[in-house]
């Protein structure tokens, strides 16, 4: 059984979550079930069905790999499992435009509501079909033309999309268009929480963000704890006002940085939206994805030593450091600056309140 975590409610007496939980092979399994499995993954955005009605992926590649299809039956998209109910084959192997659905190993058919439809040499099968015949649906979520998929949700997300809708109000969601010349992918040496605990502090912006910390003010960086997640707000000198919160109009925003539990980052800019995804390889392995989506084709900036990817950059090189580290027989755990801290703090609370659970799904 994994060791039980304890994380004290109280950030100024509390100390950080063992080293054991980056370095024990039977939480990172056990994180599967009680945390990823239970939360809502970002999918992609409604327009990957300008061309396709189906569209397939896997619910968390490497880690969880459940194949799932998003499916747009007119102009309704749901969710569903990717896999044949007669002998398990995959269904679909690529994004696609189709009417009905066969599975290329023996033909059975289905509907694009998921339902049997039809399947040769079953014609003397008894009691057949049955439901246990169609495609097994799966929660879906759908928010500004955002898709979310989840395999057991029980980590409510709404408090946060209400959030930012309300902080929000002439953001123009309905203008953002994914850029993939500005999206990217990599795989780093460290531990899934290790990238998720740097980015919840800003902390760290004036020693590894020299660039950025010219660009925002240091001093007002704030930070708000949200149920299952965090918000933190960037300030700067000049007034953008497509990120201005109408209950406090004085403020200059710079950025609006979302981290919904356990791995998802929204980061609001005067261009759009950065879509930041934290997947799990294996406990010292982690993939992140960045997804761009522009306003009206804007370019977000390009040059200088505060890009995103400059500064994702500088974060890989932090992270991978703390990998080492936290392998090292002379470190156990840490404390928590009450000032700068709260968002790890508040993210360890929730990672042992999920482990510590007895209800596996």
């Amino acid at each position: 059984m994994p060791p039980k975590l304890s994380i004290h409610p109280n950030i100024a007496q509390a100390e950080t979550l063992s080293s054991e939980f980056y370095e024990n092979p039977e939480i990172f399994i056990d994180c599967k079930e009680k945390i990823f499995a239970s939360s809502w993954q970002f999918i992609t955005h409604s327009s990957t069905f300008n061309n396709h009605t189906i569209f397939p992926f896997s619910f968390l590649k490497g880690y969880i790999d459940e194949p799932l299809l998003l499916i747009n039956n007119e102009d309704v998209i749901n969710c569903y499992s990717n896999v044949c109910t007669h002998r398990a084959h995959l269904v679909a192997s690529q994004p696609c435009n189709i009417n009905t659905l066969c599975c290329p190993y023996h033909g059975r058919n289905f509907n694009l509501d998921g339902s049997f439809r039809s399947m040769p040499g079953f014609e003397d099968v008894k009691n057949f079909p049955t439901k246990k015949d169609d495609l097994k649906s799966a929660p879906i979520l759908k928010w500004k033309n955002f898709i979310f998929a989840s395999l057991n949700p029980s980590i409510d997300i709404t408090p946060i999309l209400n959030d930012i809708e309300m902080r929000l109000p002439s953001f123009p969601f309905d203008d953002l268009a994914h850029d993939d010349n500005s999206s990217a992918s990599w795989e780093i040496d460290t531990h899934w929480a290790l990238y998720c605990e740097n980015y919840l502090e800003g902390f760290h912006v004036p020693f590894v963000h020299k660039g950025l910390a010219k660009d925002i003010d240091v001093n007002t960086y704030e930070t708000q704890l949200l149920e299952n997640g965090v918000l933190q707000i960037a300030e700067c000198e000049e007034p953008l006002e497509i990120l201005k919160d109408p209950r406090t109009p004085t403020r200059n925003i710079y950025g609006l940085y979302y981290w919904i539990f356990p791995n998802i980052m929204l980061n609001f800019y005067s261009w759009g939206l950065s879509v930041n995804i934290i997947e799990p390889i294996s406990k010292e392995k982690t993939r992140v994805r960045f997804l761009s989506f522009s306003i009206n084709s804007m370019e977000q900036p390009q040059e200088g030593d505060a890009t995103l990817e400059w500064v994702e950059l500088e974060d890989q090189s932090v992270v991978k450091s703390v990998q080492k580290g936290i392998k090292s027989r002379y470190y156990k755990r840490g404390r928590y600056s009450p000032t700068h801290e709260k968002g790890v703090h508040h993210f360890h609370g929730l990672l042992a309140d999920s482990l510590n659970s007895s209800v596996c799904s």
